[in-house]
């Protein structure tokens, strides 16, 4: 699919150059088949017990189970932890498809953040103890589940340790140990609130969870923001290294497909761009599918294809390059922006080269800028689209609905469209799917698990929390 060409400008005519340039990020229909089919390769080898270790899309286990049905009632703790920023929850489901939710934002201090990790969760413990007392459930026993943005090894529904941090965290003492059990002894140290910290998930698990309650017929969630991720619902007989209930059918599969291609699987869409951007990157040669996804990625891209341009004298040619040359200087914000103007209009584009101190340039320059980004996004959606297409393709179900979440979807004017577009292409026409956002709603999610967990553990009403696949 190449770039909707602009009423006022044809690329091919009047910016040659870039339209030549821009090919590169544009794959066929053939392509896009291969990466479906390559990645479908990936997840069966990260199911296997012998492959888990050796696949770029290692499938990890969340040990959710169980899927809601809408018909759930009483009232949990959420926590999300995210990495700008943490928030409590109570989420009260009181009637169908009726669900209250009444939520706390928590800033943690850098001193914190960047202190000892007992101290990020004796903090989160005090806020907790508070929002509980607050909303008077301290004596209620409240089941709390955590939605977690962070890297983890799971081993359990309760039981995770974290393998790494993001940049805004340098917690220490925290790495390798589980997650889990460091909120319980913390929490431990308020004895006048009541709160059974019941399991932890990511956070496309808890988009699943939540979407799942209000439409159940939800078996995927899809992360599409600064970080890519998907999970999916998979028959619990394909899943090898899961050695729980054998009475269980199902389980949300983490796919962790940011790291596909690591291993070389997508070096024959890769262009000069592309492997520039790996090569400057702090994960050289890691998380390559991320890479032509992830919103930071994408504005990366345009600015190395801009400033490429504009030293061989292509577009902006009198611009200042000082700005423009910094890395991650370009964010997806901008990128937005840039690709909401319409047709023939170039306001936002203008104001977005101001902040790189381009000022005052030619309606072709900022055309030819438009073409660009969208080119690189549409790009981006495509190959996002042969992902989700082999996971829907591996469910087999005639119909599901799937949860998304992150900024490129909700905002880009046209990236839903692109990723609809292809991957119904790419998807088994007997096989129908509906993409719904669920801004935000991980939270919710992990209040859901924490809801089954707990009558999973005491035997109440656990009936209302079996689903079959």
């Amino acid at each position: 699919m190449t770039a909707a060409k602009d009423e006022s400008f044809v690329p091919e005519r009047d910016f040659p150059e870039v339209h030549k340039m821009c090919k590169l990020f544009v794959p066929s229909e053939d392509d896009l088949e291969k990466i479906m089919q390559l990645m479908d390769r990936e997840i069966t080898m990260g199911l296997t017990r012998e492959g888990h270790e050796r696949s770029t899309v290692p499938c990890k286990l969340s040990y959710v189970t169980d899927l809601p049905n809408g018909r759930e009632r009483g009232q949990f703790l959420a926590l999300e932890m995210m990495p700008t920023n943490c928030r409590i929850m109570l989420v009260k489901f009181s009637s169908e498809r009726d669900v209250y939710t009444s939520s706390k934002c928590v800033i943690m201090p850098h001193t914190v953040a960047a202190g000892k990790g007992t101290e990020v969760f004796n903090f989160l413990a005090s806020n907790i103890a508070t929002f509980v007392k607050e909303k008077k459930v301290e004596k209620e026993n409240m089941p709390l589940g955590i939605a977690f943005a962070f890297t983890l090894n799971k081993t359990a529904l309760d039981a995770g340790t974290l393998v790494s941090w993001t940049k805004e965290f340098g917690a220490t003492g925290a790495i390798g140990k589980d997650v889990v059990q460091l909120l319980r002894e913390a929490l431990a140290k308020f004895p006048e609130i009541s709160v059974d910290v019941m399991g932890i998930i990511n956070v496309a698990a808890g988009s699943l969870l939540a979407l799942c309650w209000a439409q159940p017929d939800t078996r995927m969630g899809l992360i599409m923001g600064s970080i890519a991720n998907s999970c999916y619902v998979e028959k619990i007989e394909k899943c090898d290294l899961y050695q729980g209930d054998p009475f269980k059918k199902i389980m949300i599969i983490n796919s962790d497909w940011a790291h596909f291609g690591d291993g070389g699987q997508l070096d024959f869409i890769r262009n000069e761009f592309d492997r520039q951007l790996d090569a400057e990157s702090i994960t050289p040669g890691l998380r390559i599918y991320e890479k032509f996804s992830g919103a930071l990625c994408l504005a990366e891209l345009v600015r190395i294809v801009v400033l490429r341009l504009m030293k061989m004298g292509v577009i902006f040619e009198d611009g200042r390059r000082d700005y423009i040359g910094i890395q991650w200087k370009m964010d997806m914000v901008s990128l937005i922006e840039i690709e909401s103007d319409p047709p023939g209009v170039y306001t936002r584009a203008q104001e977005v080269m101001d902040k790189f101190k381009i000022r005052h340039c030619s309606e072709k320059d900022l055309a030819a800028l438009k073409y660009i980004c969208a080119t690189i996004s549409n790009r981006a959606a495509m190959v996002v689209a042969s992902g989700v297409a082999a996971l829907i393709n591996r469910m087999k179900m005639p119909q599901i609905s799937i949860a998304v979440d992150g900024g490129i979807y909700r905002l880009h004017p046209t990236y839903a469209t692109v990723l609809n577009k292809y991957t119904k292409l790419l998807v088994d026409p007997h096989y129908k799917f509906e993409f719904v956002i669920t801004q935000d709603s991980c939270g919710v999610g992990a209040a859901i698990m924490a809801g089954m967990a707990h009558a999973q553990k005491y035997k109440t009403d656990a009936k209302l929390f079996e689903m079959d696949y």
